[in-house]
């Protein structure tokens, strides 16, 4: 079975992968990345567990989902009889951090199941699996499903702030950098003209902290970072991400 993760961008991608590699115990193999769906300049890794595939997937910004969402529905448009290539389920992560971000982020994800004729019967709502059918270039039919996996921003959920005050609890020399670093971006700003909603503070706090503890972006040393991080331990501070445990 093929399953994929659509995230907006490259802080989700790399956070997800260890996500769901520690909590949910997918494993990264090398030779399975040859047919992983991405977007033009964008990143994505396949995981795999047992005989299944989960691919997770970067589109470069809210804004891309939708973009992301219209490969995923090629591939499976495409896929051959055996429905070989074929997602069965998808699931697509988003932040609803201002007034109405939800209701409208629905109505674009419909309005892209409308262009590939795809059918539903139940309404689409927040972490809710949808199931869909449609029909492929060969004129089998597919089932798969969907689920909206639209995150209700509360600092304490985010994964960046998990993995910064996880870091805390840990390393004391490195929380009096955290907590400086967060100073910082709380005060830095007063006019919010360029950190302008609640995930780009949160999104700085944890850059900032990362460009101190690895100016040079050294890649491995980050790895080494994310691998010490009890990441099972999310679950119980993000409840809306167990669901990813029923892939």
């Amino acid at each position: 079975m093929n399953n994929i993760i659509l995230c907006e961008g490259s802080t989700d991608y790399f956070l997800l992968q260890y996500y769901m590699r520690e909590a949910y115990q997918w494993i990264d193999d090398k030779s399975i990345q040859a047919n992983a769906l991405k977007l033009p300049k964008q990143k994505s890794r396949n995981l795999i567990k047992n005989s299944n595939i989960l691919t997770i997937m970067s589109v470069g910004g809210c804004s891309r989902l939708g973009e992301g969402l219209r490969a995923v529905l090629d591939r499976n448009y495409l896929s051959p009889p055996d429905l070989s290539n074929a997602y069965s389920n998808i699931v697509i992560i988003t932040d609803r951090d201002e007034a109405g971000t939800e209701q409208s982020f629905i109505q674009v994800v419909s309005s892209i199941l409308t262009e590939y004729n795809v059918t539903y019967t139940d309404t689409f709502t927040n972490n809710h699996w949808i199931h869909c059918k449609m029909t492929n270039q060969m004129g089998v039919d597919e089932e798969f499903s969907i689920l909206l996996m639209i995150i209700p921003f509360e600092e304490n959920g985010a994964m960046e702030t998990f993995l910064l005050n996880a870091i805390s609890t840990d390393e004391p020399y490195d929380k009096i950098i955290i907590d400086s670093c967060n100073h910082l971006v709380d005060n830095v700003d007063p006019d919010a003209k360029y950190l302008s909603s609640r995930r780009y503070i949160t999104k700085a706090k944890f850059d900032t902290y990362f460009s101190i503890r690895t100016p040079a972006e050294q890649f491995a040393e980050r790895q080494n970072i994310l691998k010490n991080v009890k990441w099972e331990q999310y679950t119980k501070l993000q409840t809306e991400f167990e669901k990813l445990g029923e892939l």
